[in-house]
């Protein structure tokens, strides 16, 4: 968190409560254990149905083992360079905003914009008063408001944000969250008509802040994260939790839940944890935070991985991004995709050394963005084959690959520790990626297959024992041994044998009818 300068931050029936997602290592390898399971899926020699490329992706499997997970590269130069604190970006229609902290440009919250994630970012009004907030309400302390998170949830754009409670000063220990709303980002500028904040926590928190929205899209379902104590002398460990939020995102539902608790002693940089924000990046539940005094080049960016939105989290082996260069306390971060749907991570950082807004420093916090890696090392580049598909694949239940023919390998979970075995795979029509899925429903994507969702989150009656795509590759079907089907992206749930007595149970499917027409 940054403060302002001063100048005197649905799954489809039937479903049946495996085990959840969950973080890997960086791992892969194309082979696999003695082939146990022979899923052999043959590929159409013609009439193959473009699927749109995107990022390798794949479900977290359960029980891995936690490493570095991500890869990136500091940029040298800043995106933004001017004040830019606790930054929260998002692209909509075909523009970026950037939500942060507010400035000595009169903004409480800044909103800034621009074509590229990259560079040319400008106060949405091109000066003074670029405001995402331009009338706080009257129970906060003027100029306490800090680290906004925005998402679009119920047919609405929400932001989180978090201010002193009047006539507390900031960072005293009294730190609040709120919530503001709008129907458009243009302009992007958010109404909050509370008359008290939406949640202080407990009095041994030591105060609330840098909340950040979050949507898991396996289950469509609302989260917020957010810190505790905000250095104003509590004793408490700083600590980051999570909360499920109502319908309309507006309005914590749930209980909140600790995701991660700071641990100086085995981590000695982990002084505090700033600005936590949870994603879905590439299957596996991503947790980003800062550690360390903002107010130095000490400060740092963290990245780990969690078993769901509730957790809990590992704790990092060591910072993600630390000073470099002339980049000095990066901190404050955000991941956030672009337009192409390629992950980048942004974050602020000190223009000087001296890591000061007061004089004779005089430093701003610049706003720093670059793309980010976050496939785990399980996919590895690869194309569709040129001419068609000719061949076909199978998958050990370690998850090893193996493709015969022109299909090429795209990556595999055969060299990380899988809580549950593989048991099944569907290709993508072109031939250029595969799903595997494992017993308890987690999935894995490759090459150009999109990650739809999983039943890795849920408890199952009986486990999955096979999958199938649709015919598009816009989705994708798991079968369970009762016969319960849980359908993902554009599957339709079309039936099932779940709850219905069987003689035996299922041991394969589903298979796909395709009508076509001229």
């Amino acid at each position: 968190m940054a403060r302002l300068p001063d100048t005197s931050s649905l799954l489809r029936p039937p479903w049946s409560p495996g085990s959840g997602d969950r973080g890997w290592d960086r791992q892969n390898r194309r082979g696999g254990a003695a082939v146990t399971l022979l899923a052999l899926i043959a590929l159409a020699v013609a009439g193959v149905v473009a699927v749109p490329p995107s990022r390798p992706a794949g479900a977290a499997p359960a029980g891995a083992r936690t490493g570095p997970h991500a890869s990136f590269t500091g940029p040298s130069s800043p995106a933004y360079a001017g004040d830019a604190p606790d930054p929260d970006v998002l692209a909509s229609g075909g523009t970026y905003y950037a939500f942060t902290t507010g400035t000595t440009q009169g903004n409480y919250l800044q909103a800034l914009t621009s074509a590229s994630p990259s560079g040319g970012w400008r106060p949405w009004t091109g000066g003074t008063g670029s405001s995402a907030l331009p009338r706080p309400p009257a129970w906060e302390t003027v100029n306490s408001q800090t680290s906004p998170g925005v998402f679009h949830v119920g047919g609405q754009w929400v932001m989180f944000y978090d201010a002193s409670l009047a006539p507390s000063l900031e960072d005293s220990g009294h730190s609040c969250l709120s919530v503001a709303t709008t129907t458009t980002l243009s302009p992007p500028q958010f109404t909050d008509p509370s008359t008290r904040p939406l949640y202080c926590g407990t009095p041994s928190d030591g105060g609330v802040l840098d909340p950040s929205p979050f949507v898991d899209p396996a289950t469509g379902i609302p989260y917020r994260v957010w810190k505790s104590n905000d250095g104003g002398g509590s004793a408490a460990p700083s600590q980051i939790w999570a909360a499920q939020l109502s319908a309309s995102g507006t309005a914590i539902v749930g209980a909140p839940t600790v995701l991660l608790t700071v641990d100086q002693a085995q981590l000695p940089w982990e002084t505090t944890t700033d600005d936590p924000q949870m994603v879905m990046a590439d299957g596996a539940y991503q947790l980003l935070f800062s550690g360390g005094n903002y107010q130095s080049t000490s400060y740092d960016e963290a990245l780990t991985t969690c078993k769901g939105p509730l957790g809990p989290c590992d704790q990092p082996a060591g910072p993600l991004v630390s000073t470099y260069g002339t980049v000095y306390g990066p901190g404050g971060g955000t991941l956030f995709q672009a337009t192409d749907g390629s992950w980048w991570l942004a974050f602020a950082a000190w223009s000087a050394s001296c890591a000061s807004y007061a004089r004779p420093c005089g430093a701003v916090r610049e706003l720093y963005t670059a793309p980010i890696d976050l496939s785990n090392g399980l996919s590895v580049a690869c194309s569709p084959p040129a001419g068609g598909a000719r061949g076909y694949r199978m998958t050990a239940s370690d998850g090893g690959i193996f493709d015969f023919g022109n299909l090429p390998f795209c990556g595999s979970t055969g060299e990380i520790a899988l809580a549950q075995p593989v048991v099944g795979m569907a290709d993508t029509r072109d031939g250029g990626g595969y799903w595997t899925v494992a017993r308890d429903g987690g999935v894995f994507a490759f090459g150009d297959a999109h990650f739809y969702g999983s039943t890795g989150n849920l408890a199952l009656n009986q486990p999955i024992v096979g999958m199938a795509a649709t015919p598009d590759g816009g989705g994708y079907w798991l079968v369970a041994a009762d016969g319960g089907i849980f359908s993902f992206g554009d599957a339709t749930f079309f039936g099932s044998m779940g709850g219905k007595p069987l003689n035996a149970p299922m041991v394969a499917g589903p298979s796909v009818g395709v009508t076509r027409t001229a």
